[in-house]
Protein backbone atom coordinates (compact mmCIF):
# COMPACT_ATOMS: atom_id res chain seq x y z
CA UNK A 1 0.00 0.00 0.00
CA UNK A 2 0.96 3.41 -1.37
CA UNK A 3 2.18 5.54 2.06
CA UNK A 4 0.68 8.61 3.26
CA UNK A 5 1.76 12.16 3.73
CA UNK A 6 1.06 14.37 6.96
CA UNK A 7 0.67 18.16 6.81
CA UNK A 8 1.36 19.87 9.73
CA UNK A 9 -0.81 23.74 9.95
CA UNK A 10 1.70 26.24 11.41
CA UNK A 11 0.46 29.83 10.77
CA UNK A 12 3.13 31.77 9.71
CA UNK A 13 5.57 28.59 10.12
CA UNK A 14 5.66 29.26 13.72
CA UNK A 15 6.29 26.57 15.94
CA UNK A 16 7.77 26.29 19.90
CA UNK A 17 10.59 24.37 20.13
CA UNK A 18 8.50 21.73 22.36
CA UNK A 19 6.36 21.36 19.08
CA UNK A 20 9.39 21.60 16.95
CA UNK A 21 10.99 18.17 19.09
CA UNK A 22 7.46 16.71 18.15
CA UNK A 23 7.41 17.00 14.55
CA UNK A 24 10.70 15.40 14.48
CA UNK A 25 10.23 12.67 16.76
CA UNK A 26 6.88 12.19 14.62
CA UNK A 27 8.91 11.90 11.43
CA UNK A 28 11.68 9.31 13.47
CA UNK A 29 9.27 7.44 14.49
CA UNK A 30 6.25 7.51 11.95
CA UNK A 31 7.60 8.58 8.43
CA UNK A 32 11.28 8.32 6.89
CA UNK A 33 13.32 10.61 9.34
CA UNK A 34 12.84 13.68 7.43
CA UNK A 35 10.97 16.83 7.91
CA UNK A 36 10.03 18.41 5.41
CA UNK A 37 9.58 22.27 5.08
CA UNK A 38 6.87 23.62 2.85
CA UNK A 39 6.45 26.68 0.50
CA UNK A 40 3.40 27.65 2.46
CA UNK A 41 5.64 27.63 5.85
CA UNK A 42 4.09 24.45 6.80
CA UNK A 43 5.80 21.00 7.73
CA UNK A 44 5.29 17.73 6.71
CA UNK A 45 5.92 13.87 7.30
CA UNK A 46 6.48 11.41 4.57
CA UNK A 47 6.17 8.09 4.11
CA UNK A 48 3.78 7.45 6.30
CA UNK A 49 1.94 4.05 6.36
CA UNK A 50 -2.00 4.03 6.43
CA UNK A 51 -2.15 2.05 9.63
CA UNK A 52 0.10 4.63 11.51
CA UNK A 53 -1.52 7.73 10.38
CA UNK A 54 -3.93 7.86 13.64
CA UNK A 55 -1.16 7.38 16.04
CA UNK A 56 1.14 10.31 14.32
CA UNK A 57 -1.95 12.68 13.93
CA UNK A 58 -2.68 12.05 17.87
CA UNK A 59 1.32 12.78 18.75
CA UNK A 60 0.99 15.97 16.74
CA UNK A 61 -2.91 17.02 18.68
CA UNK A 62 -0.51 16.24 22.20
CA UNK A 63 1.83 18.90 21.24
CA UNK A 64 -1.14 21.18 19.68
CA UNK A 65 -0.18 20.63 16.38
CA UNK A 66 -3.32 19.71 13.76
CA UNK A 67 -2.79 18.47 10.11
CA UNK A 68 -6.99 19.54 9.30
CA UNK A 69 -6.77 21.96 6.54
CA UNK A 70 -3.45 21.09 5.22
CA UNK A 71 -4.92 20.09 2.12
CA UNK A 72 -8.72 20.02 0.44
CA UNK A 73 -10.73 22.88 -0.40
CA UNK A 74 -10.22 24.34 3.04
CA UNK A 75 -8.88 27.72 3.95
CA UNK A 76 -5.22 27.16 4.09
CA UNK A 77 -2.23 28.08 6.65
CA UNK A 78 -1.95 31.68 6.59
CA UNK A 79 1.37 32.82 6.06
CA UNK A 80 3.20 35.84 6.98
CA UNK A 81 6.86 37.08 6.30
CA UNK A 82 9.43 35.02 7.69
CA UNK A 83 10.69 37.92 9.41
CA UNK A 84 7.73 39.84 10.53
CA UNK A 85 8.44 40.80 14.48
CA UNK A 86 11.85 40.74 13.84
CA UNK A 87 12.33 43.18 10.31
CA UNK A 88 13.89 46.51 11.53
CA UNK A 89 12.40 47.71 8.00
CA UNK A 90 9.05 46.14 8.71
CA UNK A 91 5.87 48.86 8.96
CA UNK A 92 4.43 46.62 12.04
CA UNK A 93 4.22 42.55 12.94
CA UNK A 94 1.27 41.43 11.57
CA UNK A 95 2.09 38.04 13.43
CA UNK A 96 -0.92 38.83 16.08
CA UNK A 97 -3.09 39.19 13.55
CA UNK A 98 -2.73 36.01 11.31
CA UNK A 99 -2.52 33.48 14.53
CA UNK A 100 -6.14 35.36 15.36
CA UNK A 101 -7.83 35.12 12.28
CA UNK A 102 -6.27 31.51 11.88
CA UNK A 103 -8.35 30.83 15.04
CA UNK A 104 -11.74 32.74 13.99
CA UNK A 105 -12.02 30.95 10.32
CA UNK A 106 -10.70 27.56 11.66
CA UNK A 107 -13.40 27.38 14.38
CA UNK A 108 -16.70 28.03 11.36
CA UNK A 109 -17.86 25.08 9.53
CA UNK A 110 -18.03 26.50 6.33
CA UNK A 111 -14.15 27.05 6.13
CA UNK A 112 -13.64 23.28 5.34
CA UNK A 113 -16.43 23.02 2.30
CA UNK A 114 -15.18 25.64 -0.13
CA UNK A 115 -15.41 25.32 -3.40
CA UNK A 116 -11.87 25.06 -3.69
CA UNK A 117 -8.70 26.05 -1.44
CA UNK A 118 -8.30 29.51 -0.13
CA UNK A 119 -4.96 31.30 0.30
CA UNK A 120 -4.52 33.94 2.63
CA UNK A 121 -1.30 35.82 3.53
CA UNK A 122 0.08 38.89 5.41
CA UNK A 123 3.16 41.18 4.51
CA UNK A 124 4.99 43.26 6.88
CA UNK A 125 6.02 45.81 4.62
CA UNK A 126 5.50 46.63 1.10
CA UNK A 127 7.99 44.70 -0.16
CA UNK A 128 5.67 42.17 0.04
CA UNK A 129 7.65 39.35 1.23
CA UNK A 130 4.96 37.05 2.31
CA UNK A 131 3.61 37.35 -1.74
CA UNK A 132 0.36 38.59 -0.56
CA UNK A 133 -0.36 40.00 -4.03
CA UNK A 134 -0.06 36.19 -5.07
CA UNK A 135 -2.79 34.74 -2.55
CA UNK A 136 -6.49 34.15 -2.84
CA UNK A 137 -6.89 37.29 -0.22
CA UNK A 138 -3.38 39.54 0.98
CA UNK A 139 -3.18 41.94 3.41
CA UNK A 140 -0.11 44.32 3.49
CA UNK A 141 0.79 46.22 6.52
CA UNK A 142 0.50 49.97 6.19
CA UNK A 143 -0.12 53.14 8.37
CA UNK A 144 -2.65 55.76 7.44
CA UNK A 145 -3.05 58.98 9.48
CA UNK A 146 -0.97 57.34 12.87
CA UNK A 147 -3.85 54.24 12.50
CA UNK A 148 -2.29 50.74 11.73
CA UNK A 149 -4.40 48.60 9.03
CA UNK A 150 -3.83 47.13 5.28
CA UNK A 151 -3.67 47.56 1.92
CA UNK A 152 -5.85 44.17 1.10
CA UNK A 153 -5.40 42.35 -2.25
CA UNK A 154 -7.60 39.34 -3.58
CA UNK A 155 -7.74 36.79 -6.45
CA UNK A 156 -4.08 36.26 -6.79
CA UNK A 157 -2.67 33.29 -7.54
CA UNK A 158 0.35 31.11 -8.49
CA UNK A 159 -0.11 27.81 -10.86
CA UNK A 160 -2.18 26.90 -13.76
CA UNK A 161 -3.06 30.60 -15.24
CA UNK A 162 -1.43 32.92 -12.39
CA UNK A 163 -2.48 35.92 -11.88
CA UNK A 164 -1.55 39.71 -9.35
CA UNK A 165 -3.43 39.90 -7.20
CA UNK A 166 -6.06 42.92 -7.86
CA UNK A 167 -6.67 45.82 -4.72
CA UNK A 168 -9.65 45.56 -3.06
CA UNK A 169 -8.82 48.34 -0.64
CA UNK A 170 -5.45 50.85 -0.39
CA UNK A 171 -6.49 50.51 3.38
CA UNK A 172 -8.67 49.25 5.78
CA UNK A 173 -7.92 49.29 9.89
CA UNK A 174 -6.77 46.19 11.43
CA UNK A 175 -10.20 46.47 13.12
CA UNK A 176 -11.60 44.91 10.05
CA UNK A 177 -9.25 41.97 8.99
CA UNK A 178 -12.08 39.41 9.86
CA UNK A 179 -14.48 41.30 8.58
CA UNK A 180 -12.43 41.43 4.98
CA UNK A 181 -11.34 37.53 5.47
CA UNK A 182 -15.16 36.37 6.43
CA UNK A 183 -16.48 38.17 3.63
CA UNK A 184 -14.06 36.89 0.87
CA UNK A 185 -14.65 33.76 2.21
CA UNK A 186 -18.53 33.73 1.97
CA UNK A 187 -18.40 35.54 -1.55
CA UNK A 188 -16.11 32.18 -2.74
CA UNK A 189 -18.32 29.77 -1.16
CA UNK A 190 -21.53 30.74 -2.06
CA UNK A 191 -20.16 31.79 -6.31
CA UNK A 192 -17.03 29.88 -6.86
CA UNK A 193 -17.31 26.94 -9.67
CA UNK A 194 -18.03 23.69 -8.01
CA UNK A 195 -18.36 21.95 -10.99
CA UNK A 196 -15.16 22.22 -12.64
CA UNK A 197 -11.89 21.84 -9.92
CA UNK A 198 -9.71 23.65 -12.56
CA UNK A 199 -11.54 26.09 -12.71
CA UNK A 200 -12.53 26.63 -9.08
CA UNK A 201 -9.88 29.32 -7.53
CA UNK A 202 -11.09 32.45 -6.73
CA UNK A 203 -8.88 34.02 -9.72
CA UNK A 204 -11.08 32.69 -11.78
CA UNK A 205 -14.19 34.25 -10.95
CA UNK A 206 -12.67 37.22 -11.09
CA UNK A 207 -12.22 36.98 -14.41
CA UNK A 208 -16.05 35.92 -14.42
CA UNK A 209 -17.40 38.57 -13.14
CA UNK A 210 -14.98 41.42 -14.05
CA UNK A 211 -13.90 44.44 -11.23
CA UNK A 212 -17.36 45.93 -10.39
CA UNK A 213 -19.37 42.68 -10.41
CA UNK A 214 -16.57 40.81 -7.97
CA UNK A 215 -16.80 44.38 -6.01
CA UNK A 216 -20.88 44.22 -6.33
CA UNK A 217 -20.95 40.78 -4.75
CA UNK A 218 -18.75 41.69 -2.18
CA UNK A 219 -20.76 44.76 -0.80
CA UNK A 220 -23.79 42.47 -0.30
CA UNK A 221 -21.64 39.46 1.74
CA UNK A 222 -19.83 42.17 3.88
CA UNK A 223 -23.57 43.64 4.34
CA UNK A 224 -24.87 40.27 5.89
CA UNK A 225 -21.43 39.77 7.96
CA UNK A 226 -22.24 43.27 9.37
CA UNK A 227 -25.50 42.60 10.38
CA UNK A 228 -25.08 39.08 11.96
CA UNK A 229 -22.79 40.97 14.59
CA UNK A 230 -19.35 39.30 14.49
CA UNK A 231 -17.25 39.73 17.64
CA UNK A 232 -14.54 42.19 17.34
CA UNK A 233 -11.46 41.10 16.01
CA UNK A 234 -8.43 41.37 18.63
CA UNK A 235 -5.43 40.29 17.47
CA UNK A 236 -3.63 37.68 19.32
CA UNK A 237 -1.22 39.08 22.28
CA UNK A 238 2.13 37.90 21.73
CA UNK A 239 3.86 36.75 24.80
CA UNK A 240 7.20 38.16 25.71
CA UNK A 241 10.17 35.88 24.96
CA UNK A 242 12.61 34.15 27.46
CA UNK A 243 16.52 35.08 28.14
CA UNK A 244 19.37 33.34 27.10
CA UNK A 245 20.63 33.68 30.26
CA UNK A 246 21.06 29.84 30.60
CA UNK A 247 22.98 28.81 27.64
CA UNK A 248 26.54 29.65 27.99
CA UNK A 249 27.92 31.19 25.04
CA UNK A 250 30.66 29.58 22.83
CA UNK A 251 33.23 31.59 21.22
CA UNK A 252 33.31 31.40 17.40
CA UNK A 253 36.00 33.32 14.42
CA UNK A 254 37.76 32.38 11.61
CA UNK A 255 37.00 33.01 7.63
CA UNK A 256 34.61 30.35 7.34
CA UNK A 257 32.67 31.42 10.52
CA UNK A 258 32.81 34.58 9.12
CA UNK A 259 31.30 33.94 5.91
CA UNK A 260 28.45 31.89 7.07
CA UNK A 261 27.75 35.03 9.25
CA UNK A 262 27.51 37.30 6.19
CA UNK A 263 24.90 34.72 4.36
CA UNK A 264 22.62 33.61 7.23
CA UNK A 265 22.36 35.83 9.83
CA UNK A 266 20.87 39.06 10.06
CA UNK A 267 20.10 42.09 12.84
CA UNK A 268 16.61 42.21 14.66
CA UNK A 269 15.40 45.42 15.45
CA UNK A 270 15.61 44.24 18.93
CA UNK A 271 19.05 45.36 20.06
CA UNK A 272 21.43 42.56 20.96
CA UNK A 273 19.08 39.79 19.00
CA UNK A 274 19.40 38.23 15.74
CA UNK A 275 18.11 36.07 12.83
CA UNK A 276 19.61 32.81 11.43
CA UNK A 277 18.68 31.42 8.36
CA UNK A 278 18.67 27.51 8.43
CA UNK A 279 19.30 26.33 4.89
CA UNK A 280 16.98 23.01 3.84
CA UNK A 281 18.19 21.35 0.17
CA UNK A 282 14.47 20.93 -1.11
CA UNK A 283 13.21 21.64 2.27
CA UNK A 284 14.41 18.45 4.11
CA UNK A 285 15.87 18.21 7.41
CA UNK A 286 16.74 15.11 9.13
CA UNK A 287 15.04 14.55 11.77
CA UNK A 288 18.00 14.02 14.38
CA UNK A 289 19.28 17.22 13.36
CA UNK A 290 16.16 19.09 13.89
CA UNK A 291 15.74 17.60 17.35
CA UNK A 292 19.13 18.64 18.73
CA UNK A 293 18.20 22.15 17.01
CA UNK A 294 15.18 21.69 19.12
CA UNK A 295 16.54 20.66 22.08
CA UNK A 296 19.02 23.94 22.09
CA UNK A 297 16.36 26.53 21.40
CA UNK A 298 13.80 25.51 23.68
CA UNK A 299 15.73 27.83 26.90
CA UNK A 300 15.21 30.53 24.72
CA UNK A 301 11.75 31.08 24.48
CA UNK A 302 8.45 29.97 22.38
CA UNK A 303 9.14 32.57 19.48
CA UNK A 304 12.34 31.13 17.85
CA UNK A 305 11.68 29.38 14.86
CA UNK A 306 9.62 29.70 12.36
CA UNK A 307 9.41 28.03 8.61
CA UNK A 308 10.00 30.27 5.54
CA UNK A 309 8.55 30.35 1.95
CA UNK A 310 12.15 29.23 1.00
CA UNK A 311 11.50 26.36 2.59
CA UNK A 312 14.25 26.85 5.22
CA UNK A 313 13.95 27.60 8.75
CA UNK A 314 14.09 31.08 10.10
CA UNK A 315 16.07 31.32 13.36
CA UNK A 316 14.92 34.67 15.55
CA UNK A 317 15.23 36.27 18.93
CA UNK A 318 19.05 34.60 19.33
CA UNK A 319 21.01 36.75 21.01
CA UNK A 320 24.36 37.70 19.07
CA UNK A 321 26.22 36.19 21.90
CA UNK A 322 24.93 32.99 20.97
CA UNK A 323 25.80 32.31 17.32
CA UNK A 324 29.00 30.66 18.17
CA UNK A 325 26.64 28.03 20.06
CA UNK A 326 23.89 28.07 16.27
CA UNK A 327 27.33 27.57 14.05
CA UNK A 328 28.66 24.86 16.25
CA UNK A 329 25.30 23.10 15.92
CA UNK A 330 23.90 23.53 12.52
CA UNK A 331 26.74 23.79 10.39
CA UNK A 332 27.42 20.28 9.12
CA UNK A 333 23.34 20.02 8.68
CA UNK A 334 23.40 20.39 5.08
CA UNK A 335 25.76 21.01 2.64
CA UNK A 336 23.96 24.72 1.92
CA UNK A 337 25.51 26.02 4.92
CA UNK A 338 28.58 26.26 3.52
CA UNK A 339 26.62 27.92 0.03
CA UNK A 340 25.97 31.52 -1.10
CA UNK A 341 22.13 32.66 0.37
CA UNK A 342 20.56 32.35 -3.38
CA UNK A 343 20.67 28.64 -3.60
CA UNK A 344 19.49 28.30 0.21
CA UNK A 345 16.01 30.38 -1.48
CA UNK A 346 15.96 27.96 -4.50
CA UNK A 347 12.91 25.97 -4.21
CA UNK A 348 11.22 23.10 -6.47
CA UNK A 349 7.46 21.02 -6.41
CA UNK A 350 6.95 17.82 -5.79
CA UNK A 351 6.78 17.19 -9.92
CA UNK A 352 6.35 13.81 -11.67
CA UNK A 353 7.74 11.70 -8.14
CA UNK A 354 4.82 12.09 -6.31
CA UNK A 355 2.14 14.51 -8.21
CA UNK A 356 -0.28 13.46 -10.49
CA UNK A 357 -0.26 16.40 -12.28
CA UNK A 358 3.40 16.62 -12.47
CA UNK A 359 5.26 16.62 -16.06
CA UNK A 360 9.37 16.47 -15.27
CA UNK A 361 11.33 15.64 -12.19
CA UNK A 362 12.01 19.55 -10.91
CA UNK A 363 13.50 18.57 -8.09
CA UNK A 364 16.71 16.39 -9.57
CA UNK A 365 16.51 19.66 -11.93
CA UNK A 366 16.93 22.07 -9.15
CA UNK A 367 19.97 19.88 -7.19
CA UNK A 368 21.98 20.21 -10.84
CA UNK A 369 21.07 23.79 -11.35
CA UNK A 370 22.97 23.93 -8.10
CA UNK A 371 25.73 22.04 -8.44
CA UNK A 372 25.98 23.62 -11.89
CA UNK A 373 25.94 27.16 -9.86
CA UNK A 374 28.69 25.51 -6.95
CA UNK A 375 30.91 25.29 -10.35
CA UNK A 376 30.25 28.53 -12.41
CA UNK A 377 32.69 30.76 -10.76
CA UNK A 378 29.91 33.52 -10.67
CA UNK A 379 29.89 35.79 -7.57
CA UNK A 380 26.71 34.29 -5.98
CA UNK A 381 27.39 35.99 -2.92
CA UNK A 382 26.43 39.72 -4.46
CA UNK A 383 22.74 38.60 -5.66
CA UNK A 384 21.66 38.25 -1.34
CA UNK A 385 18.19 37.16 -0.68
CA UNK A 386 16.74 36.68 -4.38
Amino acid sequence: MAPYMVRIRATGGAVTPAQLKVIAEAAEKFGNGIVHITTREEFQIHDVALEQVTAAMRALLAAGLSSRGGGGNTVRNIMLSPDAGVSPLEVFDPSPHAFALTSRLIAEADSWTLPRKLKIAFSNSPADTAFAQFNDLGFVARIENGRRGFRVFVAGGFGGKPELGHELFAFIPESEVYIVAETVKRLFDNNGNRKNRNMARLRYLWRKLGEAGFCELYAKEAAAVRAAGPAPFVPAAQAENATAAVVAPIAASGPEYDLWKSRFVETQKQPGLTSVLIPASLGNIRSEHVSRLAEFLAPLGDDVVRGTLGQNLRLRNIPESLLGNVYALVRDFDPLMAAPRLLANAIACTGADTCKLGICLPKGALAAITRALKKSGLPLDTIGDF
